[in-house]
């Protein structure tokens, strides 16, 4: 297990850098917002505002740190969440699919729980 506070520094890198590239799309009146608690270990980065006429509210990421592990509980990013927080340093031991059910996890090739 790596320490959470390493786990923190990721997740919120990860994310603040996903949304500064998410910024530069071509939907101005859409903000990209890294939301954090770091006192219970959530984390979430929203998609919020118009795109045309059309309400923009959604969920990109979301993920928490649950026993020493991010548990990624929500991706809706192209790459993968799990593959950018790789990419900070973060080991597959200690990334959870979360969104799979347990049974399914084993399959994958990061961590089952």
């Amino acid at each position: 297990m790596e320490s959470v506070k390493f786990l923190r520094k990721a997740i919120i890198e990860a994310m603040s850098e996903h949304a500064t590239y998410l910024a530069g799309s071509n939907l101005p009146q859409v903000e990209y917002q890294v939301l954090t608690d770091e006192k219970h270990d959530k984390y979430q980065l929203l998609a919020i505002g118009w795109d045309k006429s059309e309400r923009i509210y959604s969920v990109i990421f979301h993920a928490d740190i649950i026993g020493g592990k991010v548990w990624v509980q929500e991706d809706n990013t192209e790459e993968g969440f799990a593959n950018l927080l790789l990419e900070k340093g973060v080991s597959k031991q200690d990334i959870v699919l979360a969104y799979f059910p347990d049974y399914h996890r084993q399959y994958t090739e990061f961590a089952a729980a």
